[in-house]
């Protein structure tokens, strides 16, 4: 038994199931607007696919088409926008395409052949999705993604460009290319567009949920306050043996404490981000560890060079002027520095830096320790603020 498929209610089937998807999504993740104005355009399509099956012999049915499908293109180009970082489509351009479309329903009252009455709006749906496309090609650095979204974003408007002498078949219309079947037409461009925005809706939800997974990961991985990374992320960092040599500086902010309590929490708070700075300008691998307590991973630096690294950060967090502390309080810090070898125990070489850093604490503070072999103890000592 042979059983017939409508191709305009398959293709809305998917589409709505795409919509959905766009907004599940977009209600879980709480975020990504560029899912809103992908679901606009989806939701037009849909409507558009509705009327091509039952109204498309309507006047309003034919007005509605060419009010539609510039839309379409309008809230795609958007949501490429959005979810790639730039800014929405100009007036200036959004003007242009109004203009066409009203040109377009001018015609649609006027005897002229259909040709001429859809070409201004199917011009304007041109001019809004080339203008999106171009300034993602025009972007520096892009990643696969956005390249991705370029290559589709190409071959959508190739396909609008195929269909402009073409359109009025779709509404059981002449055309002047009588050499072609308006039915193989038909059938051959809806699919061949579904299958495209499709792949476009998919490739924005795909962006927007990467883009939420690298954020999640970047919270889970560093500290709120300074950037830097947690304890956690840095524990992970030290938990394997090294394979190339390096040194680890632990390093606290003297009497803290008395900062916090003197000048309060929002002045410790950028005391603390200071110091993260001047750590993060010596190295990529610079965690928090503690309230006030710092870590820094050197690779491939010796012992004498870490230590010259730790007194240069010593001296430019001494000499730093907090105008809410004024110059009667120092600000400065303490230092504890170890070194490692290939196969050896990074994480062993930071409680060594951290012992060390203890002595530095107890001998006046302000000062930089450096821990060699015969310094080590059985078990790390925390340091004392």
């Amino acid at each position: 038994m042979a059983i017939a498929i409508d191709l305009h209610l398959t293709i809305l089937g998917v589409i709505v199931g795409l919509i959905l998807v766009s907004l599940l999504v977009h209600l879980a993740l709480r975020r990504g607007s560029a899912l809103g104005w992908m679901a606009a355009a989806l939701l037009c399509v849909s409507v558009e696919l509705l009327i091509l099956r039952y109204g498309a012999h309507s006047r309003v049915g034919v007005a509605a088409i060419a009010v539609l499908v510039p839309a379409i293109y309008f809230f795609a180009a958007q949501a490429i926008r959005e979810v790639t970082g730039l800014g929405l489509t100009s007036l200036r351009v959004t003007g242009i395409a109004a203009g066409l479309i009203a040109l377009s329903l001018m015609l649609l009252t006027m005897p002229v052949p259909p040709t001429v009455q859809y070409v201004p709006f199917q011009l304007a749906s041109i001019f809004l999705f080339l203008d999106g496309t171009l300034a993602l090609a025009r972007k520096r650095n892009r990643d696969a993604f956005e390249n991705g979204l370029v290559a589709l974003g190409f071959l959508v408007i190739t396909g609008v460009i195929l269909r402009v002498p073409m359109f009025p078949a779709l509404l059981d219309e002449p055309t002047p290319w009588a050499v072609f079947d308006a039915a193989l037409f038909e059938r051959v461009y809806i699919q061949c567009m579904g299958v495209l925005n499709a792949s476009l809706a998919l490739l924005i939800v795909a962006r927007i949920v990467a883009k939420v997974i690298v954020g999640y990961r970047h919270s889970s991985e560093r500290d709120g306050l300074t950037e830097l990374l947690n304890r956690r992320a840095f524990d992970a960092l030290v938990d394997r043996p090294a394979t190339a040599p390096g040194a680890i500086i632990m390093c606290d902010i003297d009497r803290f404490k008395q900062i916090n309590d003197r000048f309060g929490h929002h002045v410790g708070d950028e005391v603390i981000r200071s110091f993260a700075c001047m750590l993060s300008e010596h190295g990529h691998h610079a965690g928090r560890v503690g309230g006030e307590e710092f870590a820094l991973l050197l690779l491939d630096t010796g012992l004498d060079e870490a230590a010259a690294q730790a007194e240069r950060i010593r001296s430019a967090f001494d000499s730093l002027y907090h105008p809410a502390i004024g110059p009667d309080v120092q600000l400065s810090a303490s230092f504890g520095v170890a070194a490692f070898e290939p196969g050896s125990s990074v994480h062993a070489a930071m409680r060594s830096a951290d012992r060390a850093l203890y002595t530095a604490k107890h001998t006046g503070r302000n000062h930089v320790t450096v821990a060699h072999e015969e310094d080590a103890l059985p078990a790390p000592i925390l340091s004392a603020a």
